[in-house]
């Protein structure tokens, strides 16, 4: 996996439509393989909103953690290209998935986010 097709972002929510279209102009022109998205702000995020801002590439492929309350929340998707994730861990402030492609090394992807002091 080139390091180069991974997004790692901080959107600050994605409930306003200009925010998922602005996540969606950047997935589909930068080709990118695999989004983490941190701060979504959402409670649940369904299928249909994957689709809308990722594309059909990343159809069914996406494990998320809700926001609590009007902060925090992850969204971690992926191409079907990338082979099939054969584990999963979604814990109190991180969302985690393993990647196997069947044809060379399996890997990790783990996403943070928790809540800062003041």
């Amino acid at each position: 996996m080139d390091p180069s097709h991974i997004l790692i972002w901080n959107v600050r929510g994605l409930n306003s439509p200009e925010r998922r279209d602005a996540v969606r102009c950047i997935v589909d022109s930068s080709k990118i393989d695999v989004v983490c998205l941190q701060e979504t702000k959402m409670s649940v995020i369904t299928r249909q909103d994957v689709l809308s801002m990722l594309g059909n590439d990343f159809d069914n492929n996406f494990f998320f953690l809700s926001s609590s309350g009007a902060s925090g929340g992850i969204l971690i998707a992926w191409r079907n290209r990338l082979g099939v994730v054969d584990s999963s861990r979604i814990d109190n402030h991180c969302v985690s998935v393993r990647f196997n492609s069947g044809i060379g090394t399996a890997w990790w992807l783990t996403c943070v986010y928790g809540p800062q002091d003041n």
